[in-house]
């Protein structure tokens, strides 16, 4: 739900995405383009969106461009329904947007790694100063390390799991939005301008 117009012109006046409108620059040999000449670029090229929602996931910053669709009173209740179905989709899609991408790049390995390693130095530096189990029972300290390694890879496995699980919810629910939206035009149950937030009516 990403609206075109309003990337193009965020990449050229917003300074949050200064390190890909350098890269615009670059690509159209241009330092100074159009809000036009960014659109045409990123329309034809879609490294540029994947860079700019990987900045905004990063800034905890939302690519899903859609407003809360209004619901008339007036309106037929197929159609009150139909919005009340898309707005809830739009909703779970912004809630997911973090599982947008697979979990092959994510850091789970290098942060829940970096807490298993710091519970087993902290452990290890209280059995040493304080106790003289590794003499006594060394045997069970290493054991108990190990343990913690093994508890370490089942969350790393278990976060992973649940990353591809919440990946797939997001691309059907991507999918049936889409399919929403085309279909909510096509019968003129709203305008783009009624859906889209930003400055102009384009949707991926």
């Amino acid at each position: 739900m990403i609206n075109i117009k309003k990337v193009a012109h965020q990449l050229k006046f917003d300074g949050m995405y200064n390190t890909i409108y350098i890269e615009v620059q670059e690509e159209l040999k241009n330092q100074d383009p159009t809000v036009e000449e960014i659109e045409k670029l990123i329309i034809e090229n879609e490294y540029y969106i994947g860079e700019y929602k990987e900045l905004n996931r990063y800034g905890e910053l939302s690519s899903v461009h859609a407003k809360v669709l209004i619901i008339d009173e007036n309106e037929e209740e197929h159609i009150k329904k139909f919005k009340e179905e898309l707005n809830e989709n739009v909703q779970q899609l912004r809630d997911l947007e973090n599982f947008e991408v697979d979990s092959k790049n994510s850091a789970y390995s290098i942060w829940i790694g970096s807490v298993g390693v710091m519970v087993i130095f902290m452990a290890h530096n209280i059995v040493a100063l304080f106790s003289d189990l590794y003499n006594t029972h060394g045997t069970l300290v290493y054991s108990s390390f190990a343990i913690i390694l093994a508890l370490t890879y089942w969350a790393y496995r278990k976060m992973k799991a649940n990353h591809e699980a919440q990946h797939v919810r997001y691309k059907v629910l991507h999918k049936k939005a889409r399919d929403l939206i085309k279909e909510g035009f096509e019968k003129s149950y709203f305008t783009e301008e009624e859906f889209f937030e930003g400055i102009q009516k384009n949707y991926d």
